[in-house]
């Protein structure tokens, strides 16, 4: 559908369907893995969008080009090893949002340059707002699709607050109610964010069920976004189980080599130190240390996060 689209903006003379078929393939390239793809097609968009002749009305189209882009960049920019590019684009959709005050458009800037980006960077007060914030969007305009992902949003925040039981069952409540509503987007996101709360308060079988039916949803729909990440949080898992030293590496070991083709750094560093502390506690410090510190050193922004503050302290560790 995607390559159609473009043949279609190819064989028009129109901006606006172009600037649609960019968003398309970058969207897909996002899902698919490609990165660097989906990278180079919403930049596309931020390179021809004009808005005094492409500002969307609602009425033509539900989503602004240059808007959407923004907002997945900036989950794209994090993920490819960008975090404080990927806060610019963040800051940069909700100015534009601002001025275009469309309810659903600004759920959705909420829901992914917002709580999406918040979530990857751990701020939990971050999550926290946006949450609310899309909870009372949907509420006041009846946008009940918005309305599942800010409890779900919620309730991860309620999680790293330390009210776990509360928070896991209103994740695992709207994670259903979006499944039952035939929601497939984004959905390995928020089974990811589950799976690790469950990961988080010791309970590995049920943790487990969720990532086996987050790959199922991956597997029947080709979706390879948060591939690496269902591995890795399945190795975290199975530590908590007390599964075999082999079983636990096989996963992260896995969860490095998909990330590391995607070009997804700052997944490939969480896999990357999750090994690496699997090797420490082995008293394989050297390799560890080798395995992390050239991935580390490859970084160029972003030391405050809470990731490579994490990578920084185990390369201290580690001599």
């Amino acid at each position: 559908l995607t390559d159609e689209a473009r043949q279609v903006s190819e064989r028009l003379p129109n901006p606006v369907i172009r600037l649609a078929s960019h968003r398309l393939a970058g969207i897909t390239a996002m899902h698919f893995g490609a990165f660097p793809k989906a990278r180079s097609e919403f930049e596309a968009i931020l390179q021809l969008y004009d808005a005094r002749q492409h500002r969307s009305q609602p009425v033509h189209y539900v989503h602004d080009p240059k808007v959407s882009a923004l907002t997945y960049l900036a989950l794209v920019l994090w993920i490819l090893g960008l975090p404080e590019e990927a806060r610019r684009s963040s800051n940069e959709a909700f100015r534009c949002a601002a001025e275009l005050d469309q309810a659903n458009l600004t759920a959705h800037v909420h829901n992914f340059a917002g709580a999406g980006l918040d979530e990857l960077l751990g701020d939990v007060p971050g999550v926290r707002a946006h949450a609310e914030a899309i909870v009372e969007l949907a509420d006041r305009h009846n946008l009940g699709y918005w309305r599942v992902n800010g409890l779900i949003l919620r309730g991860w925040a309620m999680v790293q607050e330390g009210a776990t039981e509360a928070g896991i069952a209103l994740m695992r409540q709207n994670a259903a109610d979006r499944a039952a509503l035939g929601v497939g987007w984004y959905q390995a996101r928020y089974l990811c964010m589950l799976a690790a709360a469950y990961a988080r308060v010791g309970q590995a079988e049920l943790g487990l069920r969720i990532i086996a039916e987050a790959k199922a949803l991956v597997a029947a729909n080709d979706e390879h976004m948060w591939e690496g990440e269902l591995d890795r949080i399945e190795g975290e898992l199975k530590q908590v189980q007390g599964a075999s030293a082999t079983e636990i590496e096989t996963c992260f070991a896995r969860a490095i080599a998909i990330t590391r083709t995607q070009g997804a750094r700052s997944l490939e560093l969480r896999a990357t130190r999750d090994l690496a502390r699997l090797w420490r506690d082995q008293g394989k410090r050297a390799e560890a240390r080798a395995l992390l510190a050239p991935l580390y050193g490859s970084f160029t922004e972003g030391f405050d996060a809470p990731d490579l503050k994490e990578a920084k302290v185990l390369l201290e560790e580690l001599g």
